[in-house]
């Protein structure tokens, strides 16, 4: 958004968890064309970004041009083009498409890929990932064309991760536990969960935070929990990472963001 702006490129952000039906059918509306990003998961869409398309994103009678891109720490294969038949059958025409290299932000012990917030670590890649923006912008105001990983080869490298990330994803939405020694039941947690995977429950031998199987691998609890009472397949985090990741930006908060969903958006 911002290298589109130094383009005089007018461009509206918007996250898919404060919007409604009437905010989208607006947005749409009233614009030329229509971005969509989000960070790619096994080559597969988050499952928040799936239900957005599939629930919120209204048909169009016209067609409108759309930018798909995503985050991938690797590769994504077609990662940009997984949704495209879905989005063609609501008259949405990929026109711009890229995979953008990201700093590993998964910081969970099971990760194996080193995890870092040290900005002498993490800037070269920012600084790459801007170049690369810049030239997708350059190539949206100049209404050149640019779809990156929708070719057949991109679909089969693709299709190598997704295939096992669809086929254990229903085992991986129940990963998520909370270590009852050193939760101290500040809420935060069921707070900013987006899927409403966590709930507080309350017993005779005092309260305690259960989980119902809807994680949708966000892991915000694991990243944000004060006290790092949240495990991940069992395991908690290892001091020797740091601080876990916090979001994309200075400040950023998950649970203003989903106040801001409850309070109309």
């Amino acid at each position: 958004a911002e290298a589109l702006g130094e383009l005089r490129v007018r461009c509206g952000v918007y996250s898919i968890e404060t919007v409604d039906e009437e905010t989208v059918r607006s947005i749409v509306a009233n614009t030329d064309a229509v971005g969509f990003g989000y960070p790619i998961y096994g080559s597969d869409l988050p499952q928040p970004m799936k239900d957005f398309m599939e629930d919120l994103l209204p048909a169009v009678d016209q067609p409108k041009p759309a930018l798909v891109f995503c985050t991938q720490l690797l590769f994504s294969g077609d990662g940009a083009h997984v949704y495209a038949r879905a989005l063609r059958a609501k008259g949405y025409r990929i026109r711009w498409a890229d995979h953008i290299l990201m700093p590993n932000n998964i910081c969970v012990t099971v990760m194996p890929f080193r995890f870092s917030n040290d900005p002498r670590v993490i800037g070269p890649y920012l600084e790459r990932a801007r170049t690369r923006i810049d030239r997708l912008t350059g190539k949206i105001t100049s209404g050149k064309p640019a779809r990156k990983g929708g070719t057949a080869f991109s679909w089969f490298l693709g299709i190598q991760q997704r295939f096992w990330y669809r086929l254990f994803f229903s085992r991986l939405r129940d990963d998520i536990r909370v270590d009852p020694e050193h939760c101290t039941l500040c809420g935060l947690c069921v707070r900013i969960c987006p899927s409403g995977n966590l709930s507080m429950e309350s017993g005779a031998e005092g309260g305690k935070i259960v989980t119902r199987g809807a994680c949708v691998l966000c892991v915000r609890c694991y990243n944000f929990c004060p006290e790092q009472a949240v495990l991940y397949m069992g395991r908690p985090h290892r001091a020797e990472r740091g601080v876990p990741y916090r979001g994309p930006v200075s400040g950023f908060s998950p649970e203003l963001l989903r106040e801001s969903r409850r309070g109309g958006g």
